[in-house]
């Protein structure tokens, strides 16, 4: 009995201490006010981001069956795992994601980035990838306007014999048009003021991985065409990065897989930036 009352005391000690280890304090916002806040710090003001994880957290106290809550304060723990490489970062993400699909399973949105989030960390921990590969897959079929490109993001530096960039290509070409023989429409907006300069930039890359050169050529020109590219804070990395093609193209196809480059969108401190970040954050 003694033991046995010890090892209670024990597990609870552990739970708390990871209680405790997770928690995060809450700041007294609804969900609107909440992910608008989240909202600059993917613009850049970065100094938010502990901020709006606690605005965020808020929500949930308040509104503990918001499923939209539960995603943006995925999204947000996601980033700063992202940005931060500490656990608690990633723990906090895996639960909100998972607690969004299951408040709202209609939500295809929220599928996909719990299945890009889940390759992530099964990539990440050196996992089999063959189950997270379909999910995200999946996912993008049930949601074909964003998920094709954490699909891409995702799979885009595999290596070329695995087969898996060349599926990543179908699906991300296919959003491609917003609808109204643009590619902008859709991906331009307070969230995601460069959003089409990434997705471009990202096809033009998949391209490029593939062997296709001149479409990648063409794409990255699509990007430099666009009303908004002379304020993207990360227009010249861009530049240097696209005189870089035939380099890039070179590497994939040599004997070192080791030596094969990432994409853009992925390389540095530009992963999630090259889109969200407004052009008076600078670069």
């Amino acid at each position: 009995m003694i033991a046995a009352a010890v090892v209670a005391a024990l597990v609870g000690i552990g739970a708390l201490g990871l209680w405790w280890w997770l928690r995060v304090p809450t700041l007294d916002y609804d969900t609107p006010e909440a992910i608008a806040l989240f909202a600059r710090v993917l613009n850049g003001e970065h100094d938010q981001q502990d901020r709006a994880i606690s605005a965020l957290a808020g929500a949930i106290d308040a509104h503990p069956g918001d499923a939209r809550a539960h995603l943006w304060f995925g999204l947000a723990n996601m980033h700063a795992f992202i940005g931060n490489d500490e656990l608690p970062y990633a723990i906090r993400a895996t639960r909100a994601l998972d607690r969004a699909v299951e408040l709202d399973p209609s939500d295809t949105s929220a599928a996909g980035w719990r299945a890009f989030w889940r390759f992530q960390v099964a990539d990440n921990r050196g996992d089999d990838l063959a189950g997270p590969r379909r999910e995200l897959l999946d996912a993008a079929e049930g949601d074909p306007r964003f998920t094709p490109f954490l699909v891409a993001v995702a799979m885009a530096d595999e290596p070329l014999d695995s087969g898996w960039p060349q599926r990543a290509l179908p699906p991300l070409e296919a959003i491609e048009d917003c609808g109204d023989g643009t590619a902008s429409s859709c991906r331009t907006g307070h969230l995601f003021p460069h959003g089409t300069e990434g997705f471009h930039a990202t096809l033009g890359d998949l391209k490029v991985r593939l062997g296709d050169v001149e479409g990648g050529r063409a794409q990255y020109a699509r990007a430099r065409a666009l009303p908004t590219y002379a304020d993207w804070p990360y227009r010249d990395a861009f530049e240097a990065w696209t005189e870089g093609a035939d380099e890039r193209a070179r590497r994939l196809t040599n004997d070192d897989p080791g030596d094969d480059p990432t994409i853009f969108f992925a390389s540095g401190d530009r992963a999630c930036a090259a889109c969200h970040e407004a052009s008076s954050s600078g670069s």
